[in-house]
């Protein structure tokens, strides 16, 4: 009796959920709003279903490798503008590069338009002076630049230079030589003297050619002299051997305009700079 009456009261309710609920819950898994629908229709593939993406070796195009990022900051020896300790300073005048009566420090940065110029300490602070007054100068930075780079500039001609003077450029030469060959490599001895290089050109006879005459060896190295003579700072150096045997002659190219030059002369100090801020400061 007891199961008859609970098969009969659960069938009502068996019947109310395969009628009401069942459906609504098949019809939830299936069917979705038409605005999701279009939603998804307008979204591409690749954002439904999210993928793996693996790394590649090739460099982004959004990625730029700044030219020396990796180099080290040059080291400066100058302190600049707020770098630079105390309240006082001593200014040099551009105009006569002597030392002006001592003012505070944070007047002159106040008045400073960082952007063009800069406040640089020319005289290293002294250790044993703790209370010495810094003696720096007002810089204007796009001067500075283009000392800088004109300094650059010479040392780099001045170490190429020294490179070809040290370079050696050697020609060998028959005593017996067809004019129009002896030509040819003279040409050649007049570019690399013109270079500034030296050069050594190593005489010889051909054992099984023809024996040049005592007078076409002394018309061959007439011939070289002369054209080193053209080059106007090239010089002999030296001639080793006989004529008509085994001789070297070498020669010294010019001097480059740029190793000639001297070197561009540092900024300057005022004279006796510790002297004068040490007597500012007494003076205070």
């Amino acid at each position: 009796m007891v199961s008859k009456h609970i098969s009969h009261t659960a069938s009502p309710y068996k019947a109310l959920y395969n009628v009401f609920v069942q459906p609504a819950l098949s019809t939830s898994r299936t069917a979705r709003p038409q605005w999701l629908n279009r939603n998804l229709a307008a979204t591409p593939k690749q954002h439904l279903s999210p993928q793996t993406r693996s790394f590649s070796s090739s460099p982004s195009k959004f990625f730029v490798k700044r030219k020396n990022a990796n180099k080290a900051p040059q080291k400066r020896e100058q302190k600049w503008n707020e770098e630079i300790k105390g309240k006082w300073i001593i200014l040099v005048n551009p105009e006569t590069n002597r030392l002006e009566e001592p003012t505070p420090r944070w007047g002159v940065l106040q008045n400073l338009d960082q952007k063009t110029h800069r406040l640089v300490q020319v005289v290293p602070d002294d250790p044993a002076d703790p209370n010495s007054i810094p003696v720096c100068k007002i810089v204007d930075k796009k001067e500075s630049y283009e000392a800088d780079k004109r300094r650059k500039a010479v040392q780099k001609e001045n170490k190429q230079a020294a490179q070809k003077e040290n370079s050696v450029k050697t020609l060998e030469l028959n005593w017996a030589i067809d004019g129009n060959d002896l030509g040819h490599r003279l040409d050649k001895v007049k570019e690399f003297l013109a270079e500034g290089r030296r050069v050594e050109i190593v005489l010889a006879s051909k054992k099984r050619g023809r024996k040049a005459s005592p007078a076409e060896c002394q018309d061959v190295l007439a011939k070289i002299r002369s054209v080193a003579q053209s080059v106007k700072g090239a010089k002999e150096k030296s001639f080793e051997g006989k004529p008509g045997g085994f001789a070297t002659l070498t020669f010294h190219g010019k001097v480059s305009a740029a190793a000639a030059a001297p070197a561009p002369a540092a900024p300057t100090e005022p004279a006796e700079p510790a002297a004068a801020a040490a007597a500012a400061a007494a003076a205070q």
